[in-house]
């Protein structure tokens, strides 16, 4: 230990992407030999007001049933071999710690509470605080950054802090003076839009109740009185979340359901299959379905009645403890297919160059599966449809491979359609053409479709969509090798993962990541790969058949009405002519993750300060406009402010960088080169090698 003044780095969020932040600082302090760096001490402050590790996502003290949507041996927070950073591990990953603690689930298959995982996190905290060096320090400051001052300013010429302080304020008027800062935020709150705003004061002016975006375990749901229609306005995770709060949470419970007498028709029928080794996983309607649940209310739960454009939840993750996920070999999105495409320093773009061998590996997926589990679906031999594909990738990649890619119409309802030439080889081949992979049928479901009744029995809606349910739930335990719809997944999730890292590597166009990738895909992606566990469909399978849960169909326009002195939400879609009307409303849908909108105080603050700025894309027709993060430089995410200057001591390594990167929101994955571990270590490099300087 020296004499000399400690190097001072505030990292503003304790939460996961905080908590990689501060663990590649004390492994690379922790580093001996020539390569150690940050020879003087280090202080090191964390700005949360809740605990480091979980944060306020994570925290351990919520509700038991909330699950996480990945499972267990999917997350991590210690890179390992597969980051190719040094030093790589210097802890666990959450499946070996929760073997380690005596866990006896499956990890590669178990959804484990978020609570669970915010355990995991407060350990890593505990472990790395009481591994670092004698020359670190750390202080966890139980407050939130309001400001960052710095009294010298930036200089002029941009290349360097005229003095290093920057003067981080917190909300119990402390101020931390640090010679570095990472902005680690994560999720912040945002401004209410204009409608939203409306419904807010509709709410309050008819002694309604409105529960706007935000985290389902920080709303007040107490307010939703029992037998009280809700409409909720959004039907992806945020939606499970809040019910489960509003059932099992209220005192329900769900059990499993009991098999059916031999050769009657069970509630978890979903169309027959002819495959006889079908492990146990009956979709025909013989017994119970896998997974199939009922349940028994506690008499306190509202009616929930959920709502999106889709007017069907994302699907369900494929990931059972018969069917762990395995990991996806691509066969056409793949590094040497990409290399014959583009050189080394050639921009690619997406829809006309990467999105035809994705699709290839999709139809591949979708056929293989359905040739183990349907081949009755079949006319010829399904290898017709090997060789047609490798046939049109090679001519794919002979074609774009040119100097000057051809301008096409790629409108996202054309790119998830098949093309005249690929749909005359699925009628040669295919005995079924229902059972032909149509992307857009898969997405969009209830596109065009018309209910003379919500709920009713034959021809509701109600009835088609537990039908829906029900199909997507046997699939789900059929597992990627013999569900064709679930052989998607395994491909998306791996197309996504290679499709993140050409991103981070700037291989991407910019108009083509912003108007294709972000555009398109990317809710393409999240429509199959993102939905809620298997368990959560088939609560809501149960919740239904108990009368709990109504459908308001897709394309859904929420308004508000007053009739008869009587205030109410309405929620219309053109696929019933009777609308769904209700005393209260859930904004459902995830925070917009619109830097620009931001209502956090730090960040908007310095925004209007000039101190960051909003990242923009000017398109080829000279219109610049505004993207969703902030304006970031190099490799380790230093902030950029409103004159474009690159501040040389403060990075940022959150969801603030979606202007740059793919799948933020998704948690490291061991094993898997996770960008937000590489991120972080580079961030930690640059923090310490000023510290040395």
């Amino acid at each position: 230990m020296t004499d000399e003044a400690p190097y001072r780095i505030a990292i503003i969020g304790a939460g996961p992407r905080g908590l990689s932040v501060y663990e590649r600082l004390v492994a690379l302090a922790s580093a001996k030999g020539p390569e150690a760096l940050a020879q003087r001490p280090l202080e090191i402050h964390l700005v949360d007001p809740f605990p480091p590790g979980p944060g306020i996502v994570w925290r351990t003290d919520q509700e038991p049933n909330l699950l996480m949507n990945t499972t267990i041996g999917e997350q991590t927070v210690f890179p390992d071999p597969s980051c190719r950073v040094s030093p790589d591990s210097t802890g666990p990953d959450m499946g070996t710690w929760y073997r380690e603690r005596g866990g006896t689930a499956d990890p590669a298959s178990t959804f484990g509470s978020r609570a669970l995982y915010g355990e995991y996190l407060e350990w890593s905290y505990e472990h790395i605080r009481t591994s670092a060096p004698a020359h670190v320090t750390t202080i966890h400051h139980p407050q939130r950054a309001t400001a960052i001052v710095e009294p010298a300013g930036i200089d002029p010429a941009g290349a360097e802090v005229r003095d290093r302080t920057q003067l981080v304020r917190l909300t119990d008027t402390t101020t931390i003076a640090a010679d570095a800062v990472v902005l680690a935020v994560g999720h912040i709150p945002s401004e209410l839009t204009d409608e939203r705003a409306a419904f807010a004061r509709f709410a309050r002016s008819g002694r309604l109740t409105y529960l706007p975006p935000g985290l389902p375990a920080e709303a007040p749901v107490d307010r939703l009185a029992p037998g009280e229609r809700v409409i909720f306005r959004g039907f992806g995770l945020n939606y499970f979340d809040l019910q489960t709060m509003l059932t099992v949470g209220r005192g329900g419970r769900f059990e499993p359901r009991e098999p059916a007498r031999a050769g009657s028709t069970g509630a978890g029928d979903a169309g027959d299959t002819e495959d006889n080794g079908n492990d146990g996983n009956d979709a025909s309607g013989s017994g119970a379905a896998p997974g199939a649940l009922v349940y028994i209310p506690s008499g306190r739960e509202p009616i929930l009645v959920p709502s999106s454009r889709r007017g069907v939840p994302y699907r369900s993750k494929p990931i059972t403890p018969a069917h762990p996920l395995a990991d996806h070999r691509l066969r056409a999105f793949t590094p040497e297919n990409v290399a014959r495409l583009a050189g080394p320093e050639e921009a690619l773009l997406f829809n006309d160059q990467l999105w035809p061998l994705i699709l290839a590996d999709l139809r591949h997926a979708w056929y293989s599966a359905l040739a183990r589990s349907e081949p009755q679906a079949f006319a010829t031999d399904p290898g017709r449809v090997t060789e047609a594909l490798a046939e049109g990738v090679d001519r794919h990649l002979s074609r774009r491979a040119a100097a000057e890619v051809r301008e096409s119409d790629h409108r996202p309802g054309r790119l998830t359609n098949a093309s005249p030439a690929w749909s005359a080889i699925e009628r040669e081949v295919l005995a079924d053409p229902s059972r032909a992979l149509d992307l857009h049928e898969l997405l969009r479901p209830l596109e065009g479709a018309r209910f003379a009744s919500r709920s009713g029995g034959h021809g509701s809606l109600t009835e088609w969509m537990l039908d829906f349910l029900r199909a997507d739930l046997a699939a789900a335990h059929l597992g990627p090798e013999r569900s064709p719809e679930k052989a998607l997944f395994a491909v998306l999730w791996a197309a996504r993962a290679y499709l993140k890292e050409l991103v981070a590597a700037g291989r991407i166009a910019q108009e083509s990541f912003v108007a294709e990738v972000r555009g398109w895909f990317e809710d393409f992606v999240s429509g199959i790969c993102d939905g809620p566990p298997p368990q959560r469909y088939a609560e809501l399978i149960a919740l239904t058949e108990a009368g709990l849960v109504e459908f308001v169909g897709p394309e859904v326009r929420i308004t508000t009405s007053r009739a008869d002195e009587q205030a109410v939400f309405r929620a219309v879609s053109p696929a019933v002519d009777a609308p769904v009307t209700a005393s209260a409303l859930v904004d459902a849908a995830s925070p917009a993750n619109q830097v620009r909108y931001a209502a956090d105080p730090l960040i908007s603050g310095m925004l209007e300060r000039g101190q960051l700025a909003v990242a923009t894309h000017e398109d080829s027709s000279g219109r610049v406009q505004p993207l969703s993060g902030i304006a970031v430089a190099g490799p380790s995410h230093r902030t950029v402010d409103e004159h474009g200057r690159v501040h040389p001591h403060r990075y940022c390594l959150s969801i603030q960088l979606s202007a740059v990167q793919l799948g933020l929101a998704i948690a490291a994955n061991p094993g898997r080169r996770a960008q937000s571990l590489v991120d972080a270590h580079r961030i930690a490099e640059d923090v310490l090698a000023s510290a040395r300087s």
